[in-house]
């Protein structure tokens, strides 16, 4: 893997501590530790940026080019904040794919394991109706890397919006519309003016996830998330990420796991948004984190209305 200084989370400034362990042409072994910054639900990391230090690897590597197929797989006891692991990353022979894994000290299977492959297909998750011009704002919390807008380091800071109703949801946010986040995508780049694809993947799967969250009032943690990647995004561009709610798994009732899927798109063309990423995934609902969310979300008390429909049903 060639060093990138410019990488947010592995260059000069490295948004990730790290030691090498071991390292050949064709497999490097890393030691990671995850902080605070790192944060997602609290006392957790944000999911995406274990994915984005796997696409971090393959855009050291050079190859597969774009556009990409990535499928994301979770699994092993779970990470918290303070925890140890190792980052290990493995280059396919022929050049055609990478195989990247995040495995927390102690574990046999990962925490987080990425595949990343040329794109078999260029199909993306239709949305044939756009949003509807109304929407209420979701709430955040203090800290998360994506959501917090109280943080002591630069996070996405980012509010999601729920559209619709009756079954018919969207969650969708929007970035680079506010002058603010010219300056602070600047915080997270992979090039010089490019935007790096952990921005993407972030707030992809907390926007998603937001989705399944709307369909169950219930909260999960991500089991596996399938992302294509067309093309690369620069620090310029104003997005739009649009999601809803795909289906559950498990007894309608009380289900396990709740899907949703998701595109990203480039909105320098409003009337024609163009697909820059898009996808799907899987989460299984943890009821600890639905009650965290009750407490903790801001602003205070602005949950109650996320309950309401389900409390008078």
């Amino acid at each position: 893997m060639r060093p990138n200084p410019r990488s947010f989370l592995t260059g000069a400034d490295p948004f990730f501590n790290s030691t090498v362990l071991d390292s050949s042409p064709d497999r490097s072994v890393e030691e990671i530790a995850f902080d605070l910054r790192h944060e997602g639900f609290i006392g957790i990391p944000h999911g995406g940026l274990g994915m984005g230090l796997c696409l971090d690897a393959w855009r050291k590597i050079g190859e597969p080019r774009y556009p990409v197929d990535v499928r994301f797989r979770f699994g092993g006891s779970g990470i918290l904040i303070g925890d140890s692991a190792e980052f290990v990353v493995e280059r396919a022979a022929n050049g055609r794919s990478v195989v990247a894994s995040i495995t927390k000290i102690g574990d046999k299977t990962p925490y987080v394991k990425a595949e990343i492959t040329p794109a078999a297909h260029l199909d993306v998750v239709a949305f044939e109706e756009p949003p509807a011009a109304d929407f209420r704002s979701l709430p955040y919390y203090r800290n998360c890397f994506v959501c917090g807008h109280h943080r002591s380091i630069t996070g996405l800071q980012r509010r999601f919006r729920v559209h619709g109703e009756n079954g018919a949801v969207m969650v969708t946010t929007p970035w680079g519309y506010d002058p603010n986040d010219y300056d602070r995508a600047a915080s997270f780049l992979i090039g010089e003016d490019e935007l790096h694809p952990a921005v993407l993947i972030s707030i992809f799967d907390e926007n998603t996830a937001w989705g399944g969250f709307m369909a169950t009032r219930s909260c999960g943690l991500s089991v596996r998330v399938e992302f294509k990647l067309l093309r690369p995004v620069l620090r310029s561009e104003k997005l739009l990420f649009v999601s809803r709610p795909s289906g559950i798994r498990g007894n309608p009732k009380a289900p396990r796991f709740f899907l949703a899927e998701g595109t990203v798109f480039s909105m320098a063309d409003a009337g024609h948004p163009e697909p820059v990423a898009t996808g799907r995934g899987e989460w299984l609902i943890v009821d600890h984190y639905t009650k965290q969310i009750q407490k903790n979300l801001l602003p205070e008390g602005d949950w109650q209305w996320i309950f309401a429909d389900e409390e008078n049903g």
